[in-house]
């Protein structure tokens, strides 16, 4: 998935996606990071202490609104 997909998806689903970290931020969502061989596949943001969640679970999070709605509108 691409960042603007990723973006896209957590506005429909309420949530305030942002180009940065900062001590507000809730969870930094974590796709697959390519690197050149032999380099550590850790950016700045991971330092950060902010909690991480992988692309899977912001998935699973995505089902898991959908479904609410879908109750709610007797579906």
């Amino acid at each position: 998935m691409t960042r603007d997909q990723a973006f896209s998806l957590a506005k429909v689903f309420g949530a305030k996606p942002q180009n940065w970290v900062t001590k507000q931020t809730d969870y930094l969502v974590v796709g697959l990071i390519e690197t050149a061989l032999g380099e550590e596949p850790i950016t700045k943001k991971l330092l950060t202490g902010t909690p991480t969640i992988s692309e899977r679970d912001f998935l699973d999070w995505c089902q898991a609104r959908l479904a609410q709605w879908s109750r709610r509108l007797g579906g």
